[in-house]
């Protein structure tokens, strides 16, 4: 992570040694002291912190912060070993207040390091060294290392006390590494002179700038006109009405090509902006595959249904001419037929009608799809559609021995409502055919309706064969089957319940199927009375 607060806080704390340094020197010198006699220690002195502010630009790196640590053991060791142990060795305490401007584990690190070179050098000093003046120092060079030795050291602290005490209180909008590592994307945060103040290791990857430079603007880290005007817009954006602003670019990368990034501003304190860069260049490609696909599938269904729609269509005139001829044997119009062939005619005629019924619900429902079919809204009486409706099947329901029942609830016995005749006959039709169809003999299928809340509402009751949950969430889907539909002798399309709940929805109406199986089954459609006008 590229940041500067804690790099600007070694900066000062290395200032203010040097600052120590020179303000003893001046010292010195108002007390006639040997001045140069006293200049190589000061030089000595101040080599730590002047390595500090040479390597502020890189001090982002491992390298460059442990050169800075093990350069101010090595100033302690030597003040040690120059002057005298006991009072020299508060100078150990320099290095973990440096390390405390970078991280927390680097001042666990400074303090081994520190530990074990102040060990080592009382064992030499004791032992080995006997305590002698290596350097050859003055006893008034002495004096004045180690007073300029204590006194910059407790400046150094208390500079770095303050950096970290501000770096954690005054640094607004402050992300911690672990925080950015969990972030997908890069991170920025642009300061209110559009100075970038911090970016992720990812944010630069991104943007193909190095994380070593210290200061950067929005205009060097976006080259290019048309982005970077558009992400000062919405930065300027984001500081103006205290909001996120989000905007998708195409990037350039220096490898060559773009890249699609999404970049959100956000409203940081003190004109501050936290800029979230997510790559969603995968993401786009994901997309387009995903039109281009539904596209195609949709291009497929379209051809599928006017496939569907055009030979339903050519079918129905051989077929009508079917019906039409085995009618006319049926009733021996021109004259008796042997019984045999009398029977053909009846098997002729019963499967022609059957088979023009499947290919109009195939046509019904390829218009549907196709979003074509058309709704003649008239005012008319539901009841006597319902009541047409059940005469119309009362002789396959005789035939199957079902008792079929109507029941229009009603005082005035009329069910007044706005909607399209002929498609409410078809839904009634094809709820009681299938009642019909699964109901065994001696069975029961009720047709009843009904004005409630503003709602037509029909319902077709049987206590048939019935259906099992699976079975249930498979209804609506077309051309599929129930267990019971593939096994009943008058085989259907599987259209029949999803042209109702088709139609009932273009009524802005819906349509609802309660089953249990071996008990039967209760359809019901609701629909408006009144047009809904758009």
């Amino acid at each position: 992570m590229t940041e500067t607060s804690g790099h600007k806080g070694i900066w000062t704390a290395s200032v203010i040694w040097l600052i120590c340094i020179v303000a003893a020197l001046f010292a010195a010198m108002l007390r006639n002291s040997d001045i140069l006699g006293l200049l190589p220690l000061a030089g000595l002195a101040a080599i730590p912190a002047i390595t500090s502010l040479v390597l502020t630009p890189v001090l982002r790196r491992e390298w460059a912060q442990m050169l800075v640590i093990f350069s101010w053991i090595a100033l302690a060791v030597l003040a040690c070993l120059g002057l005298k142990l006991v009072p020299m060795a508060i100078l150990f305490l320099c290095a973990p207040a440096i390390a405390a401007l970078f991280e927390r584990e680097k001042v666990i690190e400074a303090m081994v390091f520190a530990a074990i070179a102040a060990a080592g050098l009382f064992y030499y000093t004791r032992y080995l060294g006997g305590g002698i003046n290596l350097a050859g120092a003055s006893s008034e060079q002495a004096s004045w290392g180690i007073n300029t030795a204590i006194g910059s050291t407790i400046g150094l602290l208390i500079a770095t006390l303050y950096a970290v005490s501000a770096s954690k209180t005054s640094s607004p909008g402050s992300i911690t590494d672990d925080v950015l590592d969990a972030v997908p994307g890069g991170i920025m945060r642009i300061n209110s002179d559009n100075t970038v103040a911090m970016a992720s290791e990812v944010a630069a990857a991104q943007l193909g700038f190095s994380g070593d430079e210290e200061i950067l603007r929005v205009e060097d880290v976006f080259p290019q006109s048309e982005p970077r005007d558009e992400l000062l817009h919405i930065i300027g954006k984001a500081r103006d009405t205290n909001r996120k602003v989000s905007r998708k670019f195409r990037l350039r990368q220096p490898s060559g090509g773009f890249r699609t990034a999404e970049i959100t501003a956000g409203p940081l304190k003190k004109g501050q902006v936290l800029l979230h860069i997510y790559d969603s260049t995968v993401h786009e490609m994901r997309l387009k595959n995903i039109h281009q696909a539904y596209s195609a599938a949709q291009k497929d269904a379209d051809g599928k249904s006017l496939f569907f729609a055009g030979v339903s269509h050519e079918l129905r005139t051989p077929l009508n001419a079917i019906i039409g001829f085995s009618d006319m044997m049926r009733s021996r119009l021109f004259g008796p037929l042997p019984n045999k062939y009398a029977e053909y005619a009846d098997l002729i005629h019963d499967s022609g009608q059957h088979m023009l019924d499947l290919i109009g619900d195939v046509l019904d429902m390829s218009k549907v799809e196709a979003g074509q079919y058309e709704l003649t809204y008239q005012n008319f009486d539901a009841a006597d559609v319902i009541r047409s409706s059940a005469k119309m099947l009362r002789p396959a329901a005789d035939s199957a021995k079902i008792q079929m029942d109507v029941e229009v609830l009603t005082e005035q016995g009329e069910l007044l409502v706005a909607a399209d005749r002929k498609a409410l006959r078809q839904m009634i039709l094809n709820l009681l055919s299938n009642a019909i169809k699964f109901t065994p003999k001696g069975g029961r299928v009720l047709l009843r309706g009904d004005i409630e809340d503003g709602n037509l509402v029909l319902g077709v009751v049987d206590n048939g064969a019935g259906m099992t949950a699976e079975e249930l969430e498979a209804i609506g889907t077309p051309y599929v089957q129930t267990e019971s539909g593939k096994l009943s002798e008058a085989r259907g399309s599987g259209l029949g319940l999803t042209l109702v709940k088709s139609l009932a929805e273009l009524h802005d109406g819906k349509f609802a199927l309660t089953s249990r199986k071996g008990i039967g089954t209760t359809a019901e459609i609701i629909i408006p009375v009144q047009r809904v006008l758009r």
